[in-house]
């Protein structure tokens, strides 16, 4: 079996953020429409592809973006704000658990039939880090995961400051804890550490200590989850020295001096984090300078910022395409997103085995591993993970060998990326380059025809017996994703 390649870009491409403009070397085609939305969010059904293809690539980038950011707070279930109290008189010990993987067999579903706010709220997550296992409210969980839904695409600068207000985040970095007198820094290291400027990057142990006596005087009790709030008596009412000003110095407009004092190193902290999710790894400082320039003349709105990347012909060179190594959630989520299969579609039972499934390969949802977040790239894949995402990846395509409906999504993707072939060899290439985005090297892909032949006898398909509407056809194509999947092509996005 071939070993995991780790490819890299392989020229110098142009570091230009100007509109991509389809030409003869750069078409706009199906590969690119896929790459936009496998980035974007957790890749697309061949209708998509196909609806992407009658628009502008800026048109198409606009109206995903636009839609994805009017979506609205997401709508609370009955327990959102649920203290403990209701708990404790409920005679359900569990159900505190079973709404935690309600709310995350929700989030999935969303990654499934929504895709792009899902996957932005997903990055969000990973960058404004709580643990649900330190803070342990589920009404505080049901604010954070609005919050990062809400703001995925809004002002930074507004998103930043409320989350510091959140009963998850204000447990997790001890904020709770912060009162005048005994400030607790841990919240304000991270506030501009991982948070906003990066480490080490424009700020002293002074303007920590500084801004950790700014933000006290905020409560939230984990023990009853009650609404967290504000007690003016705990809070450090004198002035405090930040960045070199010095003034009575409160939640907000400390928070809004970040902002303001250090507006190149937030900006260009922030416009890296976007460009290594979804560009590539290793930055480009040019691309990083004119995207941090956009965040900061539109007063910290992200929208313009995600716009002008994901519309930039740097975006959609060929050598960014397949580089970034697929997390859990998007090896298992993009199968079923490219056999066309809906959130409804699959039952709560797959939907928990999915999310302990990636719990598995490092990536629980509501509990990264640290303040830091996930490392991601590289680090998804080891020895110990790699044959799990193989045998993850296979049970998903199983699971579309299940039910009828399924099947004949799998049969008809087969059909529209033929029009209606019976040759095998022509389908398998079409499906290959339709989940993998990529063409396999010749002993690979002799491989992956015999795997589709499933062991039909090759008479069939030599005298043309054998089409896509036999029985046996939708399988075909699972026995093809077994292949598929534990190859180094199906671990790259």
């Amino acid at each position: 079996m071939p070993t995991l390649i780790d490819r890299k870009p392989l020229s110098a491409p142009p570091p230009s953020i100007s509109p991509y403009v389809p030409s003869a070397v750069k078409p706009w085609n199906a590969r690119r429409v896929a790459h936009l939305y496998r980035r974007l969010g957790f890749g697309a059904s061949f209708a998509q592809i196909q609806q992407g293809l009658l628009m502008s690539p800026g048109d198409l980038i606009d109206q995903l973006l636009e839609t994805a950011a009017d979506l609205g707070p997401p709508d609370p279930p009955y327990w959102g704000a649920w203290t403990m109290d209701e708990y404790a008189a409920n005679p359900d010990p569990n159900l505190v658990f079973i709404h935690r993987d309600e709310l995350r067999r929700r989030w999935m579903g969303e990654m499934l039939d929504e895709g792009i706010r899902a996957k932005m709220a997903l990055f969000w997550h990973n960058h404004f880090v709580t643990e649900l296992d330190v803070y342990g409210c589920n009404g505080f969980l049901w604010s954070y995961f609005s919050m990062i839904h809400e703001h995925a695409f809004g002002n930074f600068r507004i998103f930043t400051r409320e989350m510091g207000k959140t009963g998850a985040m204000l447990i997790y970095l001890n904020g709770n804890l912060s009162v005048s007198g005994e400030p607790n820094e841990n919240y304000a290291r991270e506030l501009m550490e991982l948070f906003t400027m990066g480490e080490s990057n424009g700020y002293t142990q002074a303007d920590i200590v500084a801004m950790a006596r700014a933000l006290t005087g905020w409560r939230g009790n984990n023990y009853e989850c009650d609404p967290p709030f504000f007690e003016p008596t705990l809070h450090d009412d004198t002035p405090k020295t930040i960045f070199g000003e010095t003034s009575n110095f409160g939640f907000t407009t400390a928070h809004n001096l970040i902002f303001s004092a250090r507006a190149e190193q937030v900006s260009n902290y922030i416009a890296g984090k976007l460009y290594k999710h979804f560009v590539y790894q290793n930055i480009d400082d040019q691309i990083i300078t004119e995207l941090a320039q956009t965040f900061r003349d539109n007063n910290w709105e992200l929208l313009p910022v995600l716009k002008q990347l994901f519309k930039s012909e740097h975006f959609f060179e060929d050598d960014f395409m397949n580089v970034r190594h697929k997390n859990p959630l998007e090896s298992m989520i993009n199968i079923f997103k490219a056999a066309d299969i809906t959130a409804a579609q699959v039952l709560d039972d797959y939907w928990n085995a999915i999310g302990y499934w990636s719990y598995q390969l490092g990536q629980e949802i509501f509990n990264p591993p640290n303040v830091a977040g996930w490392k991601g790239y590289r680090n998804w894949i080891n020895e110990s993970t790699l044959t799990a995402r193989w045998n993850y990846s296979a049970a998903m395509a199983y699971i579309l060998s299940t039910e009828e409906s399924s099947r004949e999504s799998l049969r008809m993707l087969a059909r529209s990326l033929t029009n209606d072939s019976n040759d095998p060899i022509l389908i398998t290439s079409a499906l290959v380059d339709f989940f993998t985005g990529q063409t396999l090297e010749a002993v690979h892909f002799q491989a992956a025809v015999i795997n589709f032949k499933a062991g039909i006898p090759e008479n069939y398909f030599q005298d043309g017996t054998w089409n896509l509407y036999w029985n046996e056809a939708p399988y075909q194509i699972v026995y093809l994703l077994y292949y598929l999947v534990k190859l180094p092509e199906f671990q790259l996005t």
